[in-house]
């Protein structure tokens, strides 16, 4: 243990706390600060947990001013660099404007470069307490720097007793693991989706006999009955393995996705494979009424509530307790409808619009919507406390654009489903099929059902051809031809294997500059895992 009355240069103190580790003093309030410091690993730590950390830390050691910087990790270089100010705090509680400017770079840089803590006063080093002014810790794991945390007074010595350096260290510490712990839980599903991918490209996930109709495939690995839901692409299985095991909870379930891509769909399956199968499944879309009807449809509405209203009417939420209620479109409700909504997912009860009775309702939410939600949240249109309460699990479904090898598949399916006048099934020619498959498809699935429906009605002799094909496809088809040959003859004075490399490359290097050389989302925008791509950064030198 630390012994306080011993009176010993700061300095001297912070280096034996930091090489000591376990002679830490335990304080009442460490493990706040460890426990705050650790919830980066829920998603919903944003900049008003550090601001509370950064109160916290300023009363400690009567400093003016604090600041959170962020630090980026290179794993090809084994290097860090000083990253953006993600928190800042001033004595009045406020945020510092332009904090990259008034916090000491030069110093910050020192604590990166070192992974040590720097103390500096007046601008120069010191051996003294008395003159300290700045306070640099970086947040260390694994021997790589996360964040570094800055305390500043410029106008008298920080308060550096053992207890509230042990306190910042302990932050620290814990900010550091949770981000790195954090990093291998990206890192560890980025694997397991390769994984899965090579998987089906060798074969490993196929079944060992296929029935002759798509819709009664069944992969490897699923426990419930998906034969609704068309498609078998690498991108496919994965969402069905991750429905597969949030169907048997009863939590709330957020589904991400482009319009068109089969959202409710999706929804209808975790319903029928949870515990709550057999139960009703109510759905409704939430863009399609206004704020007065879609209270009333949600919650009901007495007898004389408002003109019209000649007798009780039982709300969505009531006929569907005991099973599961499909939101679509659940970023479009109003602010208010927001605010009610939330308060029956907190108390479990809803009100009818007239009544001042509270009736009990089980529901399981299960919510969708083709609009980045955390951003409208950040935009101001979205309540960020309702946001986290309807995305306890996430689903996101891809595009179609993504799972082109599902698209014969659902072809097949839609016409099947055609019905024509002498009972005469409609067939396709191959180059057809080949221009629906390689179109980028901005509807989705609902834009290739509705492509489909169209060339089987109007087609000859129940046989589809290319001149049935819209003429939007038509002449996209000319020109990704032509274009297709164009770019071939680029690489034709390159081996296959250079022609590849090359073509890697550039797209690796476009993808660094489309998100500001940020490797993560470079990894998830290319499908890879992070240590493939650090191994080809430095291999292609980029």
């Amino acid at each position: 243990m630390v012994n306080e009355t011993a009176e010993k240069p700061a300095k001297t103190l912070l280096e034996e706390l930091w090489s000591e580790c376990e002679s830490w003093p335990q304080l009442a309030s460490l493990d706040h600060h460890a426990l705050g410091a650790i919830s980066c690993l829920d998603r919903s730590c944003g900049e008003e947990t550090h601001q509370a950390a950064l109160k916290e830390l300023i009363e400690l050691f009567s400093a003016e001013r604090a600041f959170l910087f962020l630090c980026d990790n290179d794993p090809c270089e084994g290097v860090a660099t000083l990253g953006g100010c993600v928190a800042s705090r001033d004595l009045d509680g406020d945020p510092v404007s332009n904090p990259e400017q008034k916090a000491p770079r030069e110093l910050l840089e020192k604590a990166v470069h070192s992974a040590r803590p720097c103390l500096v006063g007046e601008g120069r080093e010191e051996t003294s307490p008395t003159s300290i002014s700045h306070l640099a810790l970086p947040a260390v794991s694994r021997e790589s720097v996360h964040f570094v945390l800055l305390l500043e007074n410029r106008f008298r010595e920080l308060d550096l007793k053992a207890t509230n350096l042990a306190s910042a260290l302990v932050y620290c510490r814990a900010l550091a693991a949770g981000k790195d712990l954090d990093g291998t839980l990206k890192e560890n599903e980025s694997l397991w989706r390769e994984l899965c991918r090579l998987r089906e490209e060798t074969g490993e996930n196929k079944p060992a006999s296929a029935s002759p109709k798509p819709a009664e495939k069944k992969c490897d690995g699923l426990t419930g009955d998906y034969s609704a839901i068309i498609g078998r692409s690498p991108r496919m299985v994965e969402i069905l393995l991750v429905i597969d095991r949030l169907s048997k909870s009863c939590a709330p379930v957020l589904v991400n996705g482009e319009s068109g891509t089969g959202k409710e769909l999706a929804a209808m399956a975790i319903h029928q494979n949870s515990p709550r199968n057999g139960k009703t499944f109510v759905s409704e879309n939430c863009g399609a009424l206004t704020e007065t009807l879609l209270e009333s449809e949600l919650f009901g509405y007495v007898k004389g509530a408002f003109t019209g209203a000649t007798k009780d009417h039982k709300g969505l939420f009531e006929q569907a307790s005991g099973g599961s209620f499909f939101l679509d479109e659940v970023g479009d409700m109003s602010p208010s409808m927001q605010k009610k909504l939330l308060r029956v997912l907190q108390e479990g009860v809803i009100r009818r619009v007239g009544s001042k009775e509270f009736t009990p309702v089980d529901v399981r939410i299960i919510s969708a919507t083709n609009k980045d939600l955390l951003e409208e949240c950040k935009a101001g249109n979205f309540r960020e406390d309702l946001y986290y309460r309807l995305n306890v699990i996430n689903l996101e479904l891809p595009p179609l654009r993504d799972r082109r090898k599902d698209i014969p598949e659902l072809v097949d399916h839609f016409l099947r489903s055609v019905k024509t006048p002498n009972s005469k099934p409609v067939t396709m020619e191959a180059a057809v099929l080949d221009t629906l498959a390689e179109h980028s498809w901005p509807g989705n699935i609902r834009q290739l059902q509705n492509e489909t429906l169209k060339m089987a009605a109007l087609c000859d002799e129940n046989h589809i051809r290319v001149k049935d094909l819209s003429e939007h496809l038509q002449q996209g088809s000319s020109c990704e031809n032509a274009n297709a040959r164009q770019w071939a003859d680029g690489f034709s004075h390159l081996s296959l294997r250079e022609a590849t490399e090359e073509l890697e490359r550039e797209l690796i290097r476009q993808a660094l500059s489309r998100n500001e050389g940020n490797k993560s989302l470079v990894a998830k925008s290319l499908r890879i895992p992070k240590t493939t791509l650090y191994n080809k950064i430095k291999r292609y030198s980029l």
